[in-house]
């Protein structure tokens, strides 16, 4: 559903107020974070989708990092999860849901999350994902909403996945390009948030579906702020100039207009550009805002932890007031 659409709804939902509440829908953060004592938190996802790639297995590991990606968003520490299958009955084979689940619980083991149940359900289409329960310290939860003017923004995975499994659904890419796709997309971001935890990090979030201007959005709205970026120093994907053109999905259109005069780019950054920065990902990076002094040191740790495409982006401003765009895309 597109951002702008869901958060209007989110506004007219009744619900029971409570002063455990850390984190709710209202500043459309990763997860929920809900107190329970002094000392712990709990932080609850769910994400469920249908099939990026054709091989299954891999479909599985993609979607349980994606779904688990939500609590290490927060700065959580993932516990327990459950499976949630849609499929076509009689039509889809036994092997396809059992490699499904195979991959997905390989990456759960990685985590050292602990699958306790899960649902099925017959339909037409495919859909899988999990909801993810883990736990924090209820003063220690990243929540877009504490950004702080001053802060270097990180990122910790390239863009543009979204446009290159929509190009190599339409024709299989070759393996130099969607390699690194799939191998971003099922790495999990519990080792960037555990390198983050390190350091002074004011507020993160992941780059999923609303693309990261949609999300930065979000993160500047909720923190009072505006952002910066510079789009020379954004990481992309291998291959995705090439492809942004005839392959830029529909969905990701719709981050376009929620972010709208929100955003301003710059005309030397290019409308191809433009598009990318608005393209949903799956198990995209995190994008953190950290102490200035303790950036560079933060990326090279993230680096040398495997995520090798990590990059500062830009940096947290103070919000430019009504009327004037919040996120400011310079070449």
């Amino acid at each position: 559903m597109a951002p702008g659409r869901l958060s209007g709804i989110l506004s007219k939902l009744p619900n029971v107020p409570s002063s455990n509440l850390i984190v709710g829908m209202d500043t459309m953060d990763d997860a929920g974070v809900f107190r329970i004592n002094d000392t712990t938190a709990l932080v609850q996802t769910v994400d469920f989708f249908s099939p990026v790639v054709g091989n299954p297995r891999l479909f599985g590991r993609i979607a349980a990092a994606n779904s688990m990606s939500d609590i290490w968003a927060m700065g959580g520490t993932a516990l327990t999860a459950m499976n949630l299958l849609c499929f076509p009955g009689g039509k889809l084979e036994v092997e396809v849901i059992e490699q499904i689940l195979i991959g997905s619980s390989e990456k759960l083991v990685e985590a050292g999350v602990v699958l306790v149940g899960g649902h099925t359900a017959e339909q037409d289409e495919v859909l899988f994902g999990l909801s993810v329960t883990g736990t924090i310290h209820p003063d220690k939860a990243k929540t877009n909403s504490r950004a702080r003017v001053g802060d270097t923004l990180i990122l910790t995975k390239p863009l543009g996945s979204g446009i290159l499994a929509t190009a190599n659904k339409a024709n299989p890419l070759p393996s130099a390009i969607m390699g690194p796709v799939t191998a971003a997309m099922e790495r999990l971001n519990m080792y960037a948030c555990d390198v983050l935890n390190d350091y002074d990090v004011s507020a993160m979030t992941d780059i999923t579906g609303f693309g990261l201007l949609g999300h930065s959005l979000a993160f500047a709205k909720s923190g009072n702020v505006g952002m910066v970026f510079n789009a020379e120093d954004i990481p992309l994907f291998k291959g995705v100039m090439d492809y942004v053109e005839d392959y830029f999905p529909g969905g990701s259109a719709q981050n376009q207009k929620y972010v709208g005069e929100n955003a301003y780019i710059d005309p030397e950054v290019g409308e191809n550009m433009g598009d990318i920065l608005c393209d949903a990902q799956t198990s995209g990076g995190l994008l953190a805002a950290v102490r200035s002094d303790q950036a560079e040191e933060a990326v090279k740790a993230i680096r040398e932890s495997g995520d090798e495409n990590a990059a500062i982006i830009g940096r947290i401003v103070e919000n430019p007031g009504a009327g004037k765009p919040r996120l400011i895309v310079f070449p």
